[in-house]
């Protein structure tokens, strides 16, 4: 049976959430929704990448997850779970390829790539004379370009230093890639929509949207290495702990109790657990002792890594000494941040 990408995206997400997790869980990891729950959820699943990249409609979500179920590809219970013949399918296809959404970055590429498409079309249709309709109507890319005009003395000069610079950078990627990036692009010409290049590549809208996705974020891996392309972007935060969260954290690092800082921020006592999770994710210190002793911590982790679980509930029906819920999440939250970290060293 033929699989999409859109049904590869769902049914490696689906494995990796070890039939722990609802359908509701993994629309609310798709649409990147900033919860407690969801963003815990991304974190202990491995599904960082996926968040809030998938945008699809809840319609489309339950048809993709109805046909998954007819394919007997998934089981749809309580749970969501990768059946044998799924995972078969799926040993058809090449590698993973959710990691390659870029939901990790919470936007970076999106962005980028607005301001990159717009200020291109400006700068070439100001050179030549040109009236143009901006590809970007979001009021805050418009008004950064307006910033960034100012300081570009030399247009032709500006023009050939990003044509050269967007050159190697797209050398790195194959054909198909480096013509969905330059394809989408605007100068004199207005560049190709999703559909246009869905009928040249002979496939779906969504299909297309996707691939373009994932090869916008492979140039982005590469960006830095391109300092006229990297510094248009130097200002943007790649950061996945809300703004909530860091403020809370930035309080607490001036030394403040956790007492102190709820009462200031008037945050209720659940909303400052969850930030305390939250900072345990993905902060690069954490005073987990002092919300855990060194011996609960080593309960927690020998049984999640027994049980193979992140199930809060199973979890904690097995331990022998008495802990709060928020102190498992806090041990779980540190030790995905300790795993992520050594996969990157």
């Amino acid at each position: 049976m033929e699989i999409t990408i859109l049904d590869r995206i769902f049914l490696e997400a689906i494995g990796r959430l070890r039939n722990e997790r609802s359908d509701r869980s993994l629309y609310h990891i798709f649409q990147g929704k900033k919860s407690a729950t969801s963003l815990q959820d991304a974190h202990f699943y491995d599904l960082e990448s996926t968040f809030g990249t998938v945008l699809i409609s809840k319609e489309r979500f339950e048809s993709v997850l109805t046909d998954l179920a007819s394919k007997q590809w998934i089981e749809r219970q309580e749970t969501l779970r990768l059946t044998e013949a799924g995972a078969r399918a799926l040993q058809q296809t090449d590698d993973m390829i959710i990691d390659q959404l870029g939901g990790e970055l919470r936007g970076y590429p999106e962005m980028m790539w607005k301001r990159i498409s717009l200020l291109i079309q400006t700068v070439v249709c100001l050179e030549a004379k040109q009236p143009f309709i901006p590809v970007q109507q979001e009021t805050v890319v418009r008004e950064w370009v307006k910033g960034v005009l100012a300081h570009i003395p030399n247009r032709k000069e500006w023009i050939a230093c990003m044509y050269q610079e967007l050159s190697r950078l797209l050398e790195n990627r194959s054909k198909r890639e480096a013509t969905l990036i330059s394809h989408r692009l605007s100068g004199l010409q207005t560049g190709w929509s999703y559909p246009q290049l869905a009928q040249l590549f002979e496939v779906d809208k969504e299909t297309i949207q996707f691939e373009f996705r994932m090869a916008w974020r492979q140039c982005i891996r590469d960006v830095k290495q391109f300092p006229f392309i990297h510094q248009l972007g130097v200002d943007l935060s790649t950061s996945k702990m809300t703004q909530s969260a860091q403020k809370t954290w930035e309080l607490l690092r001036q030394g403040r109790t956790v007492e102190d800082v709820a009462r200031r921020r008037q945050l209720k006592h659940s909303t400052m657990e969850d930030h305390l999770v939250e900072i345990a994710m993905y902060a690069s210190s954490f005073p987990l002792e002092q919300f855990v002793s060194p011996s609960q911590q080593f309960e927690i982790q020998e049984i999640a890594h027994r049980l193979e679980t992140y199930a809060l509930k199973q979890i904690k029906g097995a331990m022998q000494t008495e802990v709060s819920y928020f102190q498992i999440r806090l041990v779980l939250a540190r030790s995905k941040w300790e795993v992520n970290e050594w996969k990157t060293h």
